[in-house]
């Protein structure tokens, strides 16, 4: 009874939370502090919520009710007393400093609950630097500062809490992981996991190349590595391994196409929008550096998973209780509406992401109504169940930009990510390669463990400044750290989504991420190259661009074919080193690499159609 009374709460505050959000994206005038306070005091409330429902102790339920009294209490006090705060700005009050205290225990305690110890922990670490520097030696010696100077930048500023990361959260994130629960629950998720059923099920390694394109298809709703691999992974992995894929590599196909779909346009992962605030150009901007990148990862993988069938020689799917293609577009064609919306409002009429977002949910609402027009109570029904999902799943992403927006407020503060700059600067000798190496092993060391945008958000202060003093182009050294923060997901020892595809194969760990990485293995080098010449992230003429994609797009070709040993037939290691670095060169833009990459794999084509004659 208990139970029932806190799950209509909580539909209650979901639904209060989806309102709010749409109506602040679409006509409200909130100040950014106030919405975005509204947006965390909507998720710690949320959180002890279900904390109370799922707790089995009296002490348990105890604390998560203090959790929503303290919450309320202090985002209210912050709000009310917003303006009396500005004016004493660098002066609290004892109230503002208890106040202040308070929210940063709340927020890494809601860090705890939702994503774990590591980026809690992270958090405190920083917290206790923030006290204890005077006392360190070398480069993390800073001159300390006093509680009130801390609890200031930390909770009583948009420099820290209500920084750009819970900005992004509060405006942007949400509404898109609504969008993405909505296409879940009215069937448009699943029209495009038919779709990419039919498209190519039934191929040779029909049942992998589904998991790419439906991973990649959902990925542009979610955003999420773990999200998609539980969203398509249980459709997907037992479909491949009852067509004789080994459970290792049916789980690295999942884990690996699903990190791919937050590197995919257009909606990619939390971090490409706290990306385009920290540039401060149009999330477009982002949306065009991305596409050639996400298609060379796209086309690798593929590729690579129908080279691995040929090996083996594993047919495709049973396609047959599908409808035709033609047939699917006739009755469900509508079900690309919402992302047709949402591009055309994006790219041709140039409207602000949050109008593009709300506007795609108001055509998913529509679309769901068409199809559910037989059962309009079941379709609400339906409706109140998304909300409730999507206000929990974006907790996740409140609680890792809130606990960020703490770390880089002490990272600012103390002023480490200009020392760690320096300090890899110096490293590096001012070598670009050396520094992306740095970079590149940092960035996988602090994703090990964390969600992809606060290890983003970490290094685009701490990493990406390092690359620009160097001469990179701003965007591409945003896209570099994006990039392995992204990848982390599937490198050890932790990997994320290598843990989630895993259990759902029933896979060794460690044997399902080697067989990840094997598959990303050409992605690890593309950031390198479009870092070198950023014409890969839409930094050139269209020409330029247009011809940088076909070579780079065949040399990925060409390179997943040299790590899988297959190219029209097996091939032997000499030819496959030579295939290798033929596909390496086509990676480069310009035309003396390319054309060079493009002899050699052309002459181990036809090599290997001579052997067939």
């Amino acid at each position: 009874m208990v139970r029932e009374k806190i799950n209509s709460v909580i539909t209650v505050l979901s639904l209060s939370m989806v309102f709010f959000h749409l109506y602040t994206a679409s006509w409200g005038t909130f100040p950014a502090v106030q919405q975005r306070g509204i947006h965390i005091a909507f998720g710690l409330i949320l959180a002890a919520l279900y904390g109370i429902r799922d707790s089995g102790s009296l002490a348990g339920k105890t604390i998560n009710v203090f959790r929503i009294i303290a919450s309320a209490s202090v985002i209210a006090y912050l709000l009310l007393n917003f303006n009396s705060i500005m004016d004493r700005f660098g002066i609290p009050s004892t109230a503002d400093v208890i106040a202040g205290i308070l929210l940063v225990v709340l927020i890494l305690d809601f860090a705890r609950q939702m994503t774990g110890f590591a980026l809690m922990g992270i958090g405190v670490v920083f917290l206790l630097y923030a006290f204890v520097g005077p006392w360190l030696p070398g480069i993390l010696w800073h001159r300390g500062y006093d509680l009130e100077r801390l609890v200031t930048q930390i909770s009583l500023s948009t420099e820290g809490i209500f920084g750009i990361p819970l900005g992004v959260s509060a405006n942007y994130v949400f509404l898109f992981v609504l969008l993405g629960a909505l296409l879940e629950v009215t069937g448009i998720g699943q029209f495009y996991i038919d779709v990419a059923m039919r498209a190519v099920g039934k191929s040779v390694g029909g049942a992998a190349k589904v998991s790419v394109v439906a991973s990649s298809c959902f990925g542009t709703i979610s955003g999420s590595a773990v999200a998609n691999v539980m969203a398509t992974g249980p459709i997907t992995i037992p479909l491949m391994k009852s067509l004789g894929y080994k459970p290792a590599f049916a789980g690295a196909v999942e884990a690996v196409s699903s990190t791919g779909g937050q590197l995919i346009p257009p909606l990619m992962g939390a971090g490409a929008y706290i990306m385009a605030e920290i540039l401060g150009v149009p999330f477009r901007t982002i949306i065009l550096a991305a596409l050639i990148p996400s298609a060379i990862f796209y086309c690798t993988v593929f590729i690579m998973v129908h080279f691995t069938a040929q090996i083996h020689n594993l047919t495709g799917a049973d396609v047959s209780s599908l409808p035709s293609m033609r047939e699917m577009f006739i009755k469900r064609g509508i079900c690309v509406a919402p992302l047709l919306t949402l591009l055309a409002m994006l790219v041709f009429m140039r409207v602000s992401i949050m109008r593009a977002a709300v506007w795609s949910v108001f055509a998913t609402l529509l679309v769901g109504l068409f199809l559910s027009r037989h059962d309009i109570k079941g379709y609400l029904i339906a409706l109140k169940g998304a909300c409730v999902s999507g206000c929990r799943t974006a907790l996740i992403i409140a609680a890792s930009t809130s606990c960020a927006g703490i770390i880089v407020a002490i990272i600012n503060l103390t002023g480490i990510g200009t020392k760690l700059t320096s300090a890899v600067l110096a490293l590096a000798g001012g070598n670009l390669f050396l520094a992306l190496v740095l970079i590149m092993l940092t960035s996988i060391v602090i994703g090990l463990g964390l969600p992809t945008t606060p290890a983003y958000l970490i290094l685009a202060v701490l990493g990406a400044p390092t690359l620009i003093r160097l001469g990179v182009v701003p965007v591409a050294a945003h896209m570099f750290v994006f990039y392995f923060s992204c990848l982390s997901m599937i490198t050890p020892p932790v990997a994320l989504a290598v843990y989630a595809s895993s259990t759902l194969a029933k896979a060794d760990f460690w044997k399902t991420s080697f067989e990840a990485c094997k598959l990303a293995l050409v992605a690890f080098f593309v950031p390198f190259i479009f870092v070198y010449d950023p014409v890969l992230v839409g930094h050139g003429t269209l020409p330029h661009i247009l011809l940088a994609a076909v070579t780079a797009v065949l040399g990925a070709i060409a390179l997943g074919a040299a790590i899988c040993g297959w190219f029209r037939g097996p091939i032997k290691i000499l030819k496959r080193i030579v295939l290798f670095i033929g596909g390496l060169f086509m990676l480069f833009p310009g035309f003396a690499p390319s054309l060079g990459g493009f002899v050699l794999v052309a002459s181990i084509y036809f090599m290997e159609r001579r052997k067939e004659t």
